[in-house]
């Protein structure tokens, strides 16, 4: 894209304080192999970012402006992490589908890139080629050396300059850059406190959640009514519930750590 190109060359001319959105289109696949898509915004300001989905991004707004969340998806976000790059630390954000408790996973693998001199021209934008490994998977980077911003998609960073396309060697996670937008707000929003889990620890929240879904809420004994899609109250079972939420788990469990992969029964 032209425009994407003339915003990139005027990034040159920005100062890092100032708040800065790339908007990524990643394109990946389910463990049952089907090809869906959806947008990510990773919102800079300074050298701190945040990098989650458009709906995690509305629902985070939300939380800022009303101070409550609007509804997610009955599963794990996946891919929500948060950089500070003055101190070099990156987390990986979760949280829980079911009372939405905050967990932080810090990201401490070292991302040892390996630039080539390959180049190649994304959206018109001169880009380089650059290769490294994370989380099982082999990946495959173009960034813009022209840019004064090192950063990109999801945990990575560390190029000398923009990432402008990732993805992995399978292709089951494809970031591409479609849109730059310059903020003149702090568009970091709300970051609640959480508490701070390692991998294993998450794996067995993972597990307990896919086990019973509405544990949480028996254990408080918290009031439920279900609805259709016009409001009207529909006769379920804790049961069907339970299963259509095992479900999606199952369906969707390709996750970008593909050496932290839990295996359902």
């Amino acid at each position: 894209m032209k425009v994407l190109l003339f915003i990139l060359l005027l990034i040159s001319n920005i100062l890092a304080a100032q708040n800065i959105t790339f908007i990524y289109e990643l394109t990946f696949r389910t463990e049952k192999k089907d090809v869906k898509q959806e947008y990510y915004y990773l919102d800079v300001l300074g050298k701190q970012s945040v990098f989650r989905s458009e709906k995690a991004r509305e629902a985070d707004s939300l939380m800022q402006k009303n101070g409550y969340w609007n509804s997610r998806k009955p599963i794990f976000e996946d891919i929500y992490s948060f950089k500070n790059l003055i101190n070099n630390k990156v987390y990986k954000s979760v949280t829980h589908p079911s009372m939405y408790d905050l967990y932080y996973i810090n990201i401490n693998d070292q991302l040892n890139w390996k630039v080539l001199s390959d180049t190649m021209k994304v959206d018109s934008v001169q880009c380089q080629k650059a290769t490294t490994q994370y989380g099982g998977r082999n990946w495959i980077a173009w960034f813009d050396p022209t840019s004064p911003i090192e950063e990109g998609p999801y945990i990575f960073y560390g190029l000398p300059g923009l990432i402008i396309k990732l993805s992995d060697e399978q292709k089951d996670f494809d970031f591409n850059l479609i849109k730059i937008k310059k903020s003149g707000k702090n568009n970091m929003f709300y970051l609640r406190k959480g508490k701070e889990i390692t991998w294993d620890a998450y794996k067995k929240l993972q597990i307990d959640y896919y086990n019973d879904p509405l544990a949480e809420i028996k254990i408080k004994n918290i009031k439920t009514k279900i609805g259709d899609v016009n409001g009207n109250p529909v006769n379920i079972s804790f049961k069907e519930i339970t299963e259509s939420i095992q479900k999606q788990i199952k369906g969707g469990n390709n996750p970008i750590e593909l050496d932290k992969v839990v295996k359902y029964p």
